[in-house]
């Protein structure tokens, strides 16, 4: 039960690090200067942690000329299906 738990928790951290990692390549400010350095420092914090496990997924998917990066949201749903499997397994 509580190892369930701590799985369920850490899901949900990977959750919202894709989901932040996502929002601050939308709200990312032009340059960076000493009243905007914080969030260079935490999109550099999300990117750490969140890069190497959307590189590979990103070097699966074709590159189509969309301009759109969907490795987040097979990520997103490759952690759903994990998550659910290893806590049913638990």
């Amino acid at each position: 039960m509580i190892l369930a738990k701590a799985v369920t928790i850490f899901i949900r951290i990977l959750e919202v690090l894709v989901i932040a990692r996502v929002l601050t390549s939308w709200f990312r400010p032009r340059y960076r200067t000493r009243s905007n350095s914080w969030f260079y420092s935490i999109d550099e914090m999300i990117w750490r942690a969140t890069e190497p496990m959307l590189a590979p997924i990103r070097n699966i998917l074709p590159t189509g000329g969309m301009g759109i990066d969907l490795s987040p949201w097979i990520l997103m749903i490759l952690i759903q299906f994990l998550g659910s499997f290893i806590i049913r397994a638990l």
